[in-house]
C-alpha cells in the first residue's frame, strides 16, 4: 500500500475526491488538499511536504488541470523525478478528452471519462494493481486452447484502448459467477473487431473461446453444440436438443477458462435461453441493441473522434501529407469505423486523394456509400461473402426494424430529413396526423414509443432526454440519428422527398409554439427552432402545397428571435421571406399579408427605422379596413399598432384619434367590459399620460383595471399591467404612497402567477425598486433591482435589450446611492448592448449615451460626457426628428452640461428651442412643459437677468402644482427657484 499525492485542478474536484475515496478502497493514503488544509494554512508548503514524502503522485488530467499553474507545477516535478530517480514515480489519470504534451504522452494512463461508474472503479482499480504474470504461457508455434474465433483482427486497429481495458474491467469483475458484458452501439462501428480483437489480446487467459452466431436461434443452438462437441461434453450421435442442454449444463458447472462471444445479438429476451445459468465463464455480448441493462453490463460503444478517424485514413492509405483533407473527411463519415474503411478503399482502389473523394462524397453521399465495389469484404461475411457497404448495412437494419413495427421506417425516413438535432418526441405524436397514412395510424397511442424501440433495437436512433439550456429541471424525450444513418435512410426519389419535406412543414407548423412571448412555451420553442429553420429559411422554395405553413413558421421564427432572442437582422430576413412568400401566394392584398406585415413593422420599430415601420402599419391597416371592413377586431389591433407607432415618432396628436377609434369600436362591438376594450383604455390612457394630462389618464386607467379584475380575474396578468400602469401614473402625480401597494399588488400576482424568474416579474421588481429609490429608499431599493437583473440576465441572456434597461435602472440607483465608480461599467455595458443588439443610430442607444454622459458629468468629467450628449442629440434629431420630445430632452441635457462649463450663451438657444418644443408637442400645461421652463429659468438667474427668470419659474409652478400637485419634489423644487429671484424683490 502507498501514499498517494492526488494532483487536481478547481474543475475536476469531484472527480479528485471519487479518486480518493477509491484510494483509500484499496487500501492506499490519499494526499487531498481539500482534505488536509484547513483555513489560512500555507497550500504550498503542504504541497512541497507531501509531494515529497509520497511514494506516488496521481495526476487528475484534464485540458484545465494541463493550463492550470499549481497543477503544472506539481506534474513537472512528478515527471522529473519519475525520470531522475523515481521510475513509475507518476500516474495519469485522463477524466475528460484531451490533448498529452508530448513529452507525457508515452507514458501509461488510464482514461475514465464516458464510463459508467462501475466500469470506471474497476478500470481505475485495475491500472492501479501490479502487473500479473499470465497464468498459462502457451510456447511459441503451439497452437492454443479450443478456439473458433472467425474474425481476423485488423492490422491497423486503432482507437479502441479505451474500450479494450473497459471490457477487460467489466469481465474481471464477476469472480465466481458468469460474468456478462454486452458491447452495443451502432451498426458499423465495429463492435465485432473489438470482440475479436479482446480475444486475441487475452487467448492466452482462456481455455476454450468461442464465437456464436446470436442473431439467429439456429446459429446459437448450432454453435454451442459445436463446442459441447470441441471439449468432448457431447458426440456427434447425440440430438441437439439434449447437446444442447449438455452443453450449458457443463458450462454452468465446467465454465472456467471459457470465453462465450455472442455476436450480432437481437436481444437480451432472446439471448437469454441460451446463456450459462451460473458458474464461471466469461461472457461477451455485441449487439446494436442498447437495453442490456438486466441482463449485463452494458458497455455502448462509441463511434471514433475525428483524430482517431484521420489517424486511421492517414495510416491505411499513406498519406501522410494530408492531415487537414483526413479530419475533414473523418468528421463527414461521422466517425462510423466501416465508413471509413470503404472510403481509404476507394481512394486505394483509384488513387484519388481523400479531398477528393470528400469532395465527390458531399456531391453525392449515396453512391459513395452503396459503392460494392468498396466493401468491406470481411463485414458478416458468412451472411454476405461479397461484403457489405455502408448503405446495405444500414438498410438491411432498417428492413429488420420495419419488421418489429410497421411505422419504424416511415418515421425514421421523415426523421432523416430533419436538421441533425435532437428531434423531439412531440413532434410526431402531436402532429402525427400531417404525416398521413398509413404512418400515423401506426405510430398512434404507445405507437410511437414501439416504433423508437424498433429502431434503437438495430442502433438506428438513440433515444435520449435533452435538458432545456436555460430551464433547470426541464428536459424533452428526443432522439438522434447518426449522420450516415440520416443519408441512407432519407428517400431517394425526389418527389417522396418532396412529400415528406411538406408533411414536416406542416407537422412543425402545428407544434411551434403560437405565443412566443410566454416564457413557459421557450423550452418547446428552443427544441424546434433549428429543425424549422432548417426547413424552411434557406433560400430553396417552400414545398409544394405548403407555403402557407412555411410563411407562417418563418412569422413565428422571426418573433422568436425578436422577442427571446432580440436578433433582430435575423428576424427582418425571416419576415421579408415570410412576406414574399405569402404575397405571392395569397396576394398583396390578403389579411395574411396584412398580419405579416404588421409583424415586420413592429420589428421595424424595435429597430428604431420608425419611417418604414409607419408605411408598413398603414398598408396593414388599409388591407384590414378594406377586406375585413371597419368594424373587425384585426382593424382595430392595425388602428392600435399604427398609433403605437406615430406615439413613438412624437406625434401624439396623430396617435390620439385612432386610439380613440379603436376604442369607440372596441365598446360598440366587443362591448364597455370587455378585455379587448380595456386594452383600448389602457393604450389611450397611456397617450393622455405622455401628453401630461395625467387627469385625463387616471379614470382610464382606473377603468381599465377594473374591467380586468371583473372579467379576466384579480390574478391575471394583464389586471397586473394594469396595476403597474395605474401606480406608474399615480408616480407622476407626486402620489408614491399611493402607487406603492398597487405596485407590490402587481409583482405578487406576477410571481404567483407568472413565477419568481419570469421576465415580467423582473419588470415589477424593477418598478419597484425605481418607486422606493424615488422615496429615498435606496437600500430597500437595491436588492430588488439586482434579482430583477438577475432574472433577466438568466431568461432573457446578458445581451437583450430589456437586461440593458434593468442594468441602467441599477446603474442609476448606484449613482443616487453615491457609488460612481461601480454605476459606470454596468452605464457602459447597458451602452455596448444597446448599440449591438438595437443599433448606433436608434432612440434607446440615445438614451444610453445621454445615461453614461449624466454620470461623467456628476464625477465632473465634462469634456468626457460632452461628445456623448452631442451624439445623443444626433440621434434623436436624425431618427425622431428636429421636434421629438426626446429631442427636446437631448437639447436640455446638452445645454446643461454648457451650463455647468461655464458656456451660458451656447446653453441658452438650446433650452429656448427644448422649451418651444414641449410647448407645441405636449402642450403647455405638460410637466416636461415645466422642466423646461424650470431649466430656462436657472439659466437666466446664472446671468443674473431675475426679471426675465422670475415669470418662468412662476408659469412653471403653476403647471406642477396642478398637475402634480403641492408637495411633488418636483413643485418643491421650482417653488425653491422661485423663492430665490423673488427674495431681492421682498427684501426691505
Amino acid at each position: 500500500m502507498a501514499d498517494i499525492f492526488v494532483s487536481y485542478t478547481a474543475s475536476d474536484r469531484d472527480w479528485a475526491f471519487w479518486i480518493g475515496k477509491q484510494l483509500e478502497a484499496l487500501g492506499h493514503i490519499p494526499y487531498i488538499h481539500e482534505w488536509e488544509i484547513t483555513a489560512g494554512d500555507d497550500i504550498y508548503a503542504w504541497m512541497e511536504q507531501r509531494h515529497d514524502a509520497a511514494d506516488r503522485v496521481l495526476c487528475v488530467v484534464s485540458d484545465e488541470y494541463l493550463k492550470a499553474p499549481y497543477s503544472s507545477l506539481e506534474r513537472r516535478a512528478a515527471q522529473w523525478q519519475a525520470v531522475t530517480k523515481r521510475p513509475g514515480f507518476v500516474l495519469f489519470v485522463a477524466v475528460k478528452p484531451c490533448r498529452f504534451p508530448t513529452l507525457s504522452d508515452h507514458v501509461r494512463r488510464c482514461e475514465l471519462y464516458d464510463l459508467p461508474e462501475e466500469a470506471a472503479r474497476q478500470r481505475l482499480h485495475a491500472f492501479l494493481s501490479q502487473p500479473q504474470a499470465s497464468a498459462t504461457a502457451i510456447f511459441p508455434g503451439r497452437v492454443a486452447a479450443v478456439s473458433n474465433v472467425p474474425i481476423l483482427v485488423p492490422r491497423l486497429f486503432v482507437g479502441r484502448e479505451t474500450a479494450l481495458d473497459a471490457l477487460e474491467a467489466a469481465l474481471g469483475g464477476d469472480q465466481g459467477r458468469v460474468a456478462i458484458t454486452a458491447v452495443h452501439g451502432l451498426r458499423g462501428v465495429g463492435k465485432t473487431t473489438l470482440a475479436a480483437a479482446y480475444a486475441e489480446q487475452h487467448r492466452d487467459r482462456y481455455r476454450a473461446t468461442w464465437w456464436l452466431r446470436a442473431q439467429t436461434d439456429a446459429g446459437l443452438r448450432a454453435d454451442l453444440v459445436g463446442l459441447g462437441l470441441r471439449l468432448g461434453w457431447v458426440t456427434p450421435d447425440d440430438k441437439e436438443e439434449p447437446a444442447l442442454a449438455a452443453t450449458l449444463e457443463r458450462l454452468r458447472h465446467e465454465g472456467e477458462g471459457v470465453l462465450l462471444i455472442y455476436d450480432n445479438a437481437v436481444s437480451a429476451k432472446g439471448l437469454r435461453p441460451y446463456l450459462p445459468r451460473g458458474g464461471a465463464a466469461q461472457v461477451l455480448v455485441t449487439s446494436n441493441a442498447p437495453d442490456w441493462g438486466r441482463l449485463a453490463a452494458p458497455l455502448p460503444l462509441a463511434v471514433w473522434p475525428p483524430a482517431v478517424g484521420a489517424e486511421y485514413l492517414v495510416k491505411r492509405t499513406g498519406r501522410a501529407g494530408e492531415q487537414d483533407a483526413a479530419l475533414a473527411l473523418a468528421e463527414a463519415l461521422g466517425g462510423l469505423p466501416l465508413a471509413h474503411e470503404q472510403a481509404a478503399a476507394y481512394c486505394e482502389r483509384l488513387g484519388v486523394s481523400l479531398a477528393e473523394y470528400l469532395r465527390r462524397f458531399e456531391e453525392a453521399p449515396a453512391r459513395l456509400l452503396d459503392a460494392q465495389a468498396d466493401a468491406v469484404d470481411d463485414y458478416h461475411a458468412e451472411d454476405h461473402p461479397d461484403g457489405l457497404t455502408v448503405a446495405k448495412t444500414f438498410g438491411l437494419a432498417i428492413a429488420e426494424a420495419s419488421r418489429l413495427h410497421p411505422g419504424a421506417a416511415g418515421l425514421l425516413a421523415h426523421a432523416a430529413l430533419l436538421a441533425p438535432e435532437p428531434l423531439p418526441l412531440f413532434l410526431f405524436a402531436e402532429a402525427r396526423g400531417e404525416l398521413g397514412e398509413p404512418l400515423a395510424s401506426a405510430l398512434a397511442g404507445d405507437g410511437l414509443d414501439e416504433a423508437v424501440a424498433a429502431l434503437r433495437a438495430f442502433a438506428l436512433v438513440e433515444r435520449e432526454a435533452v435538458s432545456d439550456e436555460r430551464e433547470a429541471g426541464v428536459s424533452t424525450e428526443c432522439v438522434r440519428l447518426h449522420r450516415l444513418v440520416r443519408q441512407v435512410a432519407a428517400p431517394a426519389e425526389r418527389g417522396a422527398r418532396e412529400e415528406m419535406r411538406r408533411a414536416l412543414v406542416a407537422a412543425l407548423a402545428t407544434v411551434y409554439p403560437r405565443d412566443v412571448e410566454d416564457p413557459r412555451v421557450w423550452p418547446r420553442a428552443r427544441r424546434l427552432d433549428g429543425l424549422a429553420l432548417d426547413l424552411v429559411g434557406g433560400e430553396a422554395a417552400p414545398p409544394s402545397r405548403a407555403e402557407v405553413a412555411s410563411a407562417w413558421l418563418l412569422d413565428r421564427l422571426a418573433s422568436y428571435r425578436q422577442v427571446v432572442l432580440a436578433v433582430y437582422a435575423a428576424a427582418r430576413s425571416l419576415l421579408e421571406r415570410a412576406l414574399a412568400i405569402i404575397e405571392r401566394v395569397r396576394g398583396p392584398d390578403h389579411p395574411d399579408t396584412a398580419a405579416i406585415l404588421a409583424n415586420l413593422a413592429s420589428l421595424l420599430r424595435n429597430q428604431g427605422d420608425l419611417a418604414e415601420a409607419r408605411s408598413l402599419h398603414e398598408r396593414a391597416l388599409a388591407i384590414t379596413e378594406r377586406v375585413r371592413g371597419p368594424d373587425h377586431p384585426n382593424t382595430t389591433t392595425s388602428l392600435n399598432n399604427l398609433a403605437l407607432l406615430l406615439q413613438d415618432q412624437g406625434d401624439p396628436d396623430g396617435a390620439r384619434p385612432l386610439l380613440e377609434r379603436a376604442l369607440a369600436v372596441r365598446e360598440r362591438v366587443r362591448g364597455p367590459a370587455h378585455p379587448d376594450t380595456a386594452a383600448s383604455l389602457n393604450n389611450l390612457a397611456s397617450l393622455l399620460r405622455d401628453q401630461g394630462d395625467l387627469a385625463g389618464a387616471l379614470p382610464l386607467f382606473k377603468r381599465a383595471l377594473a374591467v380586468r379584475e371583473q372579467m379576466l380575474g384579480p390574478d391575471h396578468p394583464a389586471t397586473a399591467t394594469s396595476l403597474n400602469n395605474l401606480a406608474n401614473l399615480l408616480q407622476d402625480q407626486g402620489d408614491p404612497d399611493g402607487a406603492r401597494p398597487l405596485l407590490e399588488r402587481a409583482l405578487a400576482v406576477r410571481e404567483r402567477v407568472l413565477g419568481p424568474d419570469h421576465p415580467d416579474t423582473a419588470a415589477s421588481l424593477s418598478n419597484l425598486a425605481i418607486l422606493l429609490r424615488d422615496q429615498g429608499d435606496l437600500a430597500g431599493a437595491r436588492p430588488l433591482q439586482e434579482r430583477a437583473l438577475t432574472i433577466t440576465e438568466r431568461v432573457l441572456g446578458p445581451d437583450h435589450p430589456d437586461t440593458a434597461v434593468i442594468i441602467a435602472n441599477l446603474a442609476l440607483l448606484l449613482r443616487d446611492q453615491g457609488d460612481m465608480n461601480a454605476a459606470r461599467p454596468l452605464f457602459e455595458r447597458a451602452l455596448t448592448i444597446t448599440e449591438r443588439v438595437r443599433g448606433s443610430d436608434h432612440p434607446a442607444t440615445a438614451i444610453s449615451l445621454n445615461n453614461l454622459a449624466s454620470l461623467l458629468r456628476d464625477q465632473g468629467d465634462l469634456n468626457a460626457a460632452r461628445p456623448l450628449q452631442e451624439r445623443a442629440l444626433a440621434i434623436s434629431e436624425q431618427v425622431l426628428g428636429p421636434n421629438h420630445p426626446d429631442t427636446a430632452a437631448s437639447l436640455n441635457n446638452l445645454a446643461s452640461l454648457l451650463r455647468d462649463q461655464g458656456d451660458l450663451n451656447a446653453a441658452r438657444p438650446l433650452y429656448e428651442r427644448a422649451l418651444a418644443i414641449t410647448e407645441r408637442v405636449l402642450g403647455p400645461n405638460h410637466p416636461r412643459t415645466a422642466a423646461s421652463l424650470n431649466n430656462l429659468a436657472g439659466l437666466l438667474r446664472d446671468q443674473g437677468d431675475l426679471n426675465a427668470a422670475r415669470p418662468l419659474y412662476e408659469r412653471a409652478l403653476a403647471i406642477t402644482e396642478r398637475v402634480l400637485g403641492p408637495d411633488h419634489p418636483s413643485t418643491r423644487n421650482i417653488r425653491d427657484g422661485l423663492a430665490f429671484v423673488a427674495w431681492p424683490a421682498a427684501s426691505p
